[in-house]
């Protein structure tokens, strides 16, 4: 055998071994533990054979919101897990926050949950992993290797509750309040209702990637501080850009608002006359 013969196969075999390595890098840096905490204490960590030991693993039909397509996954039923870890105490407490590795945050009530089954899955069609969800932007992303899901074919409700979010790439679970989560993105207690039905539509919808005066997430643009968006933008084109923003702008990250919230239109402009009244009441909670 040449020389050349030995060097090609060599080289064949560094090649397979760099594109090896490759891949366990990047495995092990995606996270594969997911977090407790209580009111920004600490609890509990787990990694995916734990959480499956712990709690047992469930199956559920879903019909999911980001490519319309029924799915079945697997994981650990959400009710029972947050058993385990907070024991009862956790059905007494305000709010349930989840954080994502992107940094999305939505906030669900505790008595939403209690209402909906959902799971932490792990895994679609019988096998750990999933298959990459196409977003409407044309964007992919694997929801590994934690994705909250819900039931949303049987409970019809699940499909339009304005509460319920699916976080992908789930990396902590917390107790929390909306008074702890958002104590400088209140509108004046005398506000009109429009701004008060306003400010209740911010917290489901928009808060889990937008911040108002530092209150939210930062996945997205700060909303008030220093510059409100109703401030620079006209608003018109803030209506069209929520509703619809691929419309507006190519390749936005964010997605329209939620097609299935009966009274879209009202709701919109709702939100924009609560930004409206927060533009008086500026601060910065950061």
């Amino acid at each position: 055998m040449s020389n050349k013969s030995n060097g090609c196969r060599t080289l064949q075999k560094l090649f397979r071994l760099c594109a090896l390595l490759l891949y366990f890098i990047g495995f092990a840096a995606y996270p594969s533990q997911i977090s407790f905490v209580d009111n920004g204490y600490p609890v509990k960590m787990m990694e995916t054979d734990e959480l499956v030991r712990t709690s047992g693993l469930k199956s559920l039909n879903v019909n999911n919101p980001t490519d319309s397509i029924i799915k079945s996954y697997q994981g650990v039923s959400l009710i029972p897990l947050l058993d385990t870890v907070f024991n009862s105490e956790w059905k007494d407490r305000d709010a349930i926050k989840f954080t994502a590795l992107d940094r999305y945050q939505p906030i669900i009530p505790v008595s939403v949950i209690n209402k909906h089954n959902g799971i932490i899955a792990i895994g679609e069609n019988g096998q750990r992993g999933f298959s990459l969800l196409v977003r409407n932007n044309g964007d992919t992303v694997d929801p590994g290797p934690f994705y909250l899901v819900w039931e949303n074919i049987q409970d019809v409700a699940a499909k339009k509750e304005p509460w319920l979010s699916w976080p992908w790439q789930l990396t902590t679970i917390e107790l929390t309040s909306f008074e702890r989560e958002y104590p400088h993105s209140s509108p004046p207690s005398a506000s009109p209702e429009s701004v008060k039905k306003g400010f209740l539509a911010f917290r489901q919808h928009c808060i889990k990637c937008h911040a108002i005066n530092g209150d939210g997430a930062d996945i997205g643009p700060e909303l008030n501080y220093p510059v409100s968006v109703t401030e620079y933008w006209q608003p018109e084109w803030l209506i069209r850009f929520i509703a619809d923003p691929q419309s507006v702008r190519a390749n936005s990250k964010m997605i329209s608002f939620y097609r299935d919230v009966d009274n879209r239109g009202e709701i919109i402009a709702d939100i924009i006359e609560y930004l409206k009244v927060m533009a008086q009441r500026k601060s910065l909670n950061r």
